[in-house]
Order: C-alpha cells, then structure tokens, then sequence
C-alpha cells in the first residue's frame, strides 16, 4: 500500500532541488566592507589587549588577594572576543 504513494513523490521532486546561488556584493559598498574589516580588527585586538592586560593583573593581585576583580575582567574579555568572532561570521555571510 505505501508503495503506491511513490509515483505521487516524483510530482514533490522539482520543488526539492535548490539552486546554487552565488552571492555578489552590491556595487558601491567597498568602502562599507573595508570599514568593517577596520572595525572588526580593532575589537578583536582591542579583546585580546584587554585579555593580557587582565591576565597581567591576575598575576600581580594574587599576592594581594584581589583575585575577583581581574577574573572578571578576564572573563569579559573572553565574551568580546567571541562575540567579535561570532559577528565577524555573520558579517562574512551577509555581506
């Protein structure tokens, strides 16, 4: 019984095939890109700056006792820079 459903399939096989679409970029919108490729190399030095600066202080505040406060900031640091990767692919796809 269920194998006299499959000639109703062969009418659902064209609107399953997708087509390769190949993007292109607007024209115009170089300037924007490279904005955009400057915008997203300062944050992501500017999290790996903020990385080493907080790692630093971890170092120097364990003698001190202050601990807290330079985890946190080591903490943050990681979250920009993944959040400037992850924005960094989503940018790639779109534009």
């Amino acid at each position: 019984m269920p194998l006299d459903l499959l000639p109703a399939l062969d009418v659902l096989t064209p609107l399953a095939t997708v087509p390769n679409v190949t993007p292109e970029q607007p024209p115009g919108t170089e300037g924007l890109t490279t904005s955009l490729n400057w915008v997203s190399w300062f944050v992501i030095f500017a999290g790996v700056f903020g990385f080493l600066i907080s790692a630093g202080m971890l170092v120097v505040s364990s003698v001190t006792g202050r601990e807290f406060a330079s985890a946190k900031g080591l903490f943050l640091s990681i979250i920009g820079c993944i959040l400037a990767v992850a924005v960094g692919g989503i940018m790639q796809t779109f534009v």
